[in-house]
This record gives structure tokens, C-alpha cells and sequence, in this order.
């Protein structure tokens, strides 16, 4: 480097300033590629999707359930709201009487009410309330549970395979009156139904009719006639069905029904009740008639006079459903199909819901389930006695 480089160097630290800054010519910058808006672009469209299939940009869908207001229905609702905390949606909750003018108004209400993607009803009347039910599945979807309308246009119904649920009550009445172990087989029964209006009551009852009776395995068959004549009665070669009593779900009236029942047929052996306040009703029926440990008693459902019952002895067996299930399914299928996913509708637009038989071996678990406590430890088998020593000493 020459001097005069060398002082040229020095004048510019001193002044700040270089060629470049004086004007001479330096670097430019450059436009960004048009690739790379596209990019960008790119990255945010994906970026949404994943949100929008994520459910955080998605609105949240307004699901409804009209239910009814006895205790069998807590354990629905329960399913529904932990369905829709899961798949996050607005839930509303409507609990009707259980006679189709106040539901049928209650719905009317629900539905002008608010905007709603899909509603779950449980009709008390399918064929009566034909025209509602169909006019609210064309605005909304809808599904039927625990109870079906398959002439109206759900989507699909949830609940449980009633007319088998029936034939297992059969089952449990047959092994009450220990069918095959002697002259005491069979006899005659009594069955307490809250209505037979409902497509669940209507298919539960008539398989427990057709297992009593030895009929084969046949839900579509026609069904048998609940206001059967004077004197006339539904007879197998074991089981005779003398009475349907039918309460509309009035407990005080199925006590009364009851009574009256046991009195006029004082051979009755079992008596059948299908809803789950029927078997307390029998039960105190029985009691007021002197004949509680006389005439055995199988239910329907998990009603907690009906457990006791169970544990105490003075009830054989219950079928329980899976009532949780109903409810957190019907809400799962409404919210997915408000999202456009219709993959979880079932086949033949039923979703069926398994049942148990709850009798005193599985009681205690069954409770502790239904109350969402730790299972019961199994019980032990007892310990084998000590064997005897081969060596002509007495055992100890």
C-alpha cells in the first residue's frame, strides 16, 4: 500500500465517511421472488386448515337433548355433557314429562327458540308425534334416543336392542322360578310397563312375552295385544302372562295397579316390571299384599330401590343399560356430523348399546360403578383345607 492509499485510509476514519457514502455506487436491494409470496401464502392456507380441522377457528356447534325427568335420565345427561365438554359444543338440556303434550311442547319451544345443529329426542309417542318429529328433522338433524321413530327422518337412534333386552328379562324369569328343576317351573306373571306407546316399551315387552311363551327369535312379528279381553291371557307351556299394567310412569299408580293385580291373581308367581321405577312399585305392592318373599321380582334398570332389592334378596335380577353411553354417543354423532364428518353414523342407522344382567353375584360392582367409585375387591375363593399326611398322622 502506497503512502497516499495510506492517507486516504486516514482521512476516512476520521471523517466517517467512504467512497461509497459520497455517492459512489454500492449494493442494491433486491425485490423478493414471487415464489416466495407463494410460499408464504401457502404456509398460511395449511396453517388454517390444521387450525380450522383442530376445532380452534371452527364455531362451536349447539347440540340439544330433550330428555325426561326421572331419575333414569340423570346418568344420560351426564353422558351428554361429558360428550360435549370433549367435542366442544354448546350443550342445552330439556327435561319434559313424560306424556307427549308436554314434550311435544317443550320441543316446539326448543327448536323456535334457538338455532340448533342437531338435536337427540327420546319420543314418547312415535306415531302421535309423526308430523313434529319429522318437521324437526327437516330443519335440524336429529337423532332419536333410548327410545326410536324410525318413520321419522333421523339421522339415526341410539340406545338398546329393547326386544333382546326383553327376551333376557325372560331369561331372568325363568331362572327365578327355576325352570326345568320341577313342579315349581313356570306359573303365572304379572308385567308393570310405564307406557306402550314408546318404541322401547313396545319391543321390550313383547320379547319378554316371546321368551316366555317358547316363540322364536323374531322382533317384527306382530305384536300382542296389551288390553287383552275379559278373561283372556297370554299362555305358554310354563309361563302365563295374566296382566299388563300399564302406570304412564306415575309411581304412586303403579303401586295401586299393583295391589289390585296381586289381589285379583293371588297364583301370580313372578312379577316383571320394565321401567325403572317398576320394581320399587312392585316391591311395595308386594309388601302392602303380605306376599313380599312370596312372588319373586325381576326389573329393569339400575334404580337404587332396585340394587337394594337385589342385595337384600327380595329382587332376582335387573337389566341395566348402558344410559351414560346413551347419552355421550348421541351428542358424539350430532357434533361430528354438525363438523361435516358423518364416518361415525352407524350402519342401518342404529347404534346399539349393550345391557347387563345385574344379579347378587355382580351387584356390589355394578353400584360402585354407576356411582363412579373404585370397584369392590373380587371375592376370595375359600382356602383348600390342608391335605392329610400320607404318613398315617392325623391331619392337624
Amino acid at each position: 500500500m502506497t503512502t497516499q492509499d495510506q492517507t486516504h485510509e486516514a482521512a476516512a476514519d476520521a471523517t466517517g465517511s467512504t467512497p461509497e457514502s459520497r455517492g459512489a455506487p454500492g449494493p442494491t436491494s433486491k425485490p423478493v421472488p414471487r415464489t416466495h409470496w407463494l410460499m408464504l401464502a401457502i404456509i398460511i392456507v395449511l396453517a388454517g386448515l390444521l387450525l380450522w380441522y383442530a376445532g380452534v377457528l371452527r364455531p362451536r356447534p349447539n347440540i340439544a337433548i330433550v330428555a325426561g325427568e326421572s331419575p333414569y335420565w340423570d346418568l344420560v345427561v351426564k353422558g351428554a355433557e361429558d360428550a360435549a365438554r370433549k367435542y366442544d359444543a354448546n350443550l342445552t338440556v330439556v327435561r319434559a314429562k313424560p306424556d307427549v303434550e308436554a314434550q311435544s311442547t317443550r320441543i316446539r319451544e326448543l327448536v323456535a327458540g334457538q338455532r340448533l345443529d342437531g338435536i337427540a329426542i327420546s319420543p314418547i309417542n312415535p306415531a302421535g308425534q309423526a308430523a313434529l318429529l319429522f318437521e324437526v328433522a327437516s330443519k335440524t338433524p336429529m337423532i332419536t334416543m333410548d327410545s326410536d321413530a324410525p318413520i321419522s327422518k333421523r339421522l339415526c337412534f341410539v340406545g338398546t336392542d329393547n326386544y333382546a333386552a326383553g327376551r333376557i328379562v325372560g331369561q331372568h324369569v325363568r331362572d327365578a322360578l327355576g325352570e326345568g328343576v320341577g313342579g315349581d317351573a313356570g306359573g303365572e306373571v304379572i308385567i308393570a310397563i310405564a307406557n306402550v306407546e314408546k318404541d322401547n316399551s313396545i319391543h321390550r315387552r313383547q320379547g319378554l312375552i316371546d321368551e316366555l311363551l317358547d316363540r322364536p327369535f323374531a322382533p317384527e312379528h306382530p305384536m300382542d295385544p296389551v288390553q287383552q279381553p275379559a278373561g283372556s291371557k297370554l299362555t305358554g307351556s310354563q309361563f302365563t302372562v295374566v296382566a299388563t299394567l300399564i302406570d304412564g310412569g306415575d309411581r304412586d299408580k303403579a303401586v295401586a295397579l299393583a295391589t289390585e293385580a296381586i289381589k285379583a291373581h293371588p297364583q301370580i308367581k313372578c312379577a316383571i316390571g320394565l321401567n325403572s321405577h317398576n320394581a320399587p312399585a312392585l316391591l311395595k305392592a308386594l309388601e302392602q299384599s303380605g306376599k313380599r318373599n312370596q312372588v319373586k321380582v325381576v326389573g329393569f334398570d339400575a334404580d337404587k330401590e332396585t340394587l337394594d332389592g337385589i342385595e337384600a334378596g327380595t329382587v332376582h335380577a335387573t337389566i341395566v343399560q348402558d344410559q351414560f353411553g346413551c347419552g355421550f354417543q348421541a351428542v358424539r354423532i350430532l357434533v361430528e356430523n354438525a363438523h361435516g364428518d358423518a364416518s361415525g353414523l352407524p350402519m342401518f342407522q342404529r347404534r346399539t348399546l349393550p345391557v347387563e344382567a345385574v344379579t347378587r353375584t355382580n351387584v356390589a360392582a355394578v353400584r360402585a360403578q354407576l356411582e363412579g367409585k373404585p370397584l369392590p375387591p373380587a371375592p376370595q375363593p375359600p382356602a383348600a383345607a390342608p391335605a392329610a399326611s400320607s404318613g398315617g398322622e392325623s391331619a392337624r
